[in-house]
């Protein structure tokens, strides 16, 4: 047997001598004069017990209450034993908040039936020794419980306090936290209450996560049959023509039960309606281009669904701000690229300018008094002053990307969605028949990679913004891709931002982050949330881009500063997220290594002994209370 607090047994001392002490006490009595004391014997043994020094006759109370004393010190000295207990299991618990759970097909929203489920398998999957952990899944994994506990109320209160959002899950990210939780534990255990939904890209991130032997279990959220309109799609550009702004909104059918028709969207510039067409979705498609004169001038435009009914309202509104004409000189440092000439002058807002790479220091002023300069091919051997550029097939220490070589025939792997660069730049199935080799600067992000390396990487680092593409165009079938001048377009806006949100004005997915550039000179930024909520954020007083990644509600924020207002977007802008039919995918599912049924888990256990003792001690206490009042 062992103790865990042993100093506690000093406490023996004054207690037991104490209890004798008082037992030696004579007491105080009043002195009577009687005639006989022959009735009077059972007080005059009484008598001679308290008499001071005297030895102590045995009594049962007094035994009584020394082994009721004695017990309970040894209570307090907590005693224990070493045992084999049960072992119990090590539970991840992830908890889908992204947009599809705000649906509607399911009583009180399928957030709230995947708290509830939750909840049941915490009641009746949950036993003595299990541990367990809450996880949030939006656009990041969020720990709603910190640390593991067997406290069944604390792990409910922490599902009871997961909120919506109106992100896109990220599955992979919630997965790898969950598993590098649990580790390599025996019986670890993964439950996952989620409708199943996410993008292919996800499903290959999935598919590749080293799992071991946790138990993954998915439990579906949701009906089979949903009903839901998504405006899947709403860009703006201007015509070359007129210099007006066209706006592009698709709406699909992305529910179980077709829609024929009913219902309108509708086209509001700052809050007023400037337009409105009926729907019509028996082909489960609807594409509608909206022109008009008001639109001239920019502002912030807003697609909306009208007397539509169905189980995700999220989807239904899409905005996206315009910003004002403004001329963007460009430079195009280059020995001859037609590619690269088109698609800059498809800009109506781009003046395009040209020299070689010689003339670059004279006539081309080493890019003073250019908005942008597009390197092809080549680099100057000088330092680059401060300035937006475009490289293409060429890098150095000031680019975001570094390369040692080429490869050929590389495959290409994977590209960003949220970046504003590479917004409707779809490049699956890209080709290439050669590539620098090459690695991201610590200060750049890589938006598109192949099995070489960044293809594409963007940064900002010493007074330099920079958007680098890692190969010619001319080995690439990317040029004869409708991506590659909405590339191009998106590089223009993004690296051009003179104040306001540049690029992130069309549109910022919930969950991504917008960029908000501001001049140099102290600045506080107040932003507005859709809700109308507001917090802060401090621009760098160099000026310079200031982050703003609280996006995880759709709508219009508006971010303010020095008085003045740069409103953007943010949309949910997801087909799988829209897609609301559950889905059981297989990558969600996972056996875990199987555990023979003659070997039990089990570990070495703690056995405590003081529960006992302090019962065993109450019991001896009744007892000296019963014999006390019998003797009365």
């Amino acid at each position: 047997m062992n103790l865990l607090n042993p100093l506690n047994l000093l406490w023996a001392v004054p207690l037991l001598g104490g209890i004798v002490a008082l037992w030696m006490l004579r007491l105080k009595r009043q002195d009577v004069t009687v005639s006989s004391l022959y009735l009077w014997s059972t007080l005059l043994q009484e008598t001679q017990a308290n008499a001071p020094f005297q030895k102590l006759r045995r009594n049962l109370l007094l035994f009584l209450q020394l082994l009721t004393a004695f017990l309970l010190v040894g209570a307090f000295a907590r005693p224990f034993v070493y045992g084999q207990g049960r072992a119990g299991h090590t539970i991840v618990l992830v908890l889908d908040t992204s947009a599809s759970m705000n649906a509607t097909d399911l009583r009180g929203g399928r957030l709230t039936a995947a708290k509830a489920a939750a909840d049941d398998f915490i009641d009746r999957e949950m036993h003595g020794g299990d541990v367990a952990t809450v996880l949030a899944a939006s656009s990041k994994a969020d720990s709603l419980e910190s640390g593991f506990t067997g406290d069944k109320n604390r792990l409910k209160a922490a599902i009871d306090g997961a909120a919506s959002t109106d992100t896109v899950a990220d599955l992979p990210g919630a997965m790898t936290l969950a598993q590098s939780l649990v580790g390599a534990r025996d019986g670890a255990q993964i439950r996952v209450f989620s409708d199943g939904a996410y993008s292919p890209t996800d499903g290959r991130k999935l598919a590749a996560l080293p799992l071991g032997g946790t138990d993954i279990k998915l439990v579906p959220i949701g009906t089979a049959t949903p009903d839901n309109l998504a405006i899947t799609r709403l860009d703006g550009r201007r015509d070359p023509q007129t210099g007006n702004y066209e706006v592009f909104a698709s709406v699909q059918d992305l529910g179980s039960r077709p829609h024929a028709s009913g219902g309108t969207i509708s086209l509001l510039k700052d809050g007023k309606l400037i337009d409105a067409r009926a729907l019509n979705l028996s082909g489960g498609v609807q594409a509608e281009t909206f022109s008009s004169p008001l639109l001239k001038g920019g502002g912030v435009v807003t697609a909306r669904l009208d007397d539509v009914k169905d189980d995700l309202a999220v989807d239904n509104q899409a905005s996206l701000v315009l910003a004002p004409p403004r001329q963007r000189k460009v430079l195009l440092v280059s020995p001859g690229n037609l590619f690269l000439e088109r698609g800059l002058n498809l800009d109506p807002d781009v003046t395009l300018e040209e020299c070689s790479l010689d003339e670059f220091a004279t006539v081309g002023r080493s890019g003073a008094g250019y908005g942008m300069v597009v390197f092809d091919g080549a680099l100057p051997t000088a330092p680059l002053p401060p300035g937006n550029y475009f490289v293409i097939n060429a890098v150095n220490a000031q680019m975001p990307l570094l390369g040692s070589g080429s490869v050929d025939d590389p495959a290409f792997i994977d590209q960003s969605r949220t970046h504003p660069v590479m917004r409707f730049a779809d490049l699956e199935g890209l080709h290439l028949r050669k590539a620098l080799r090459t690695q991201t600067q610590p200060w750049g992000q890589a938006l598109a990679e192949a099995d070489s390396g960044p293809l594409i990487a963007v940064g900002e680092h010493n007074g330099l913004r920079v958007v680098s593409v890692a190969f010619d165009l001319s080995d690439s079938d990317w040029p004869l891709r409708v991506s590659f001048p909405i590339f191009l377009t998106n590089s223009v806006r993004w690296l051009t931002a003179a104040g306001g949100l540049g690029a992130s004005q069309v549109e910022t997915p919930t969950g991504g982050v917008a960029a908000l550039t501001l001049p140099p000179g102290p600045a506080s930024v107040s932003i507005t949330r859709p809700d109308g909520s507001t917090t802060a954020v401090t621009a760098p007083p160099i000026g310079g881009s200031v982050l703003i990644d609280d996006t995880r509600q759709a709508g219009v924020y508006r971010a303010k500063s020095n008085g003045v207002d740069y409103p953007f977007a943010v949309n949910l802008d997801s087909r799988e997220e829209s897609t609301l039919a559950v889905q059981n995918p297989p990558a969600l599912t996972h056996a875990g290594a199987p555990i023979a049924a003659h070997v039990p888990l089990s570990r070495r256990s703690k056995d405590d002994l003081w529960p006992t003792l302090a019962a065993v001690a109450l019991g001896f206490l009744l007892l000296e209370w019963f014999v006390f009042h019998r003797r009365i």
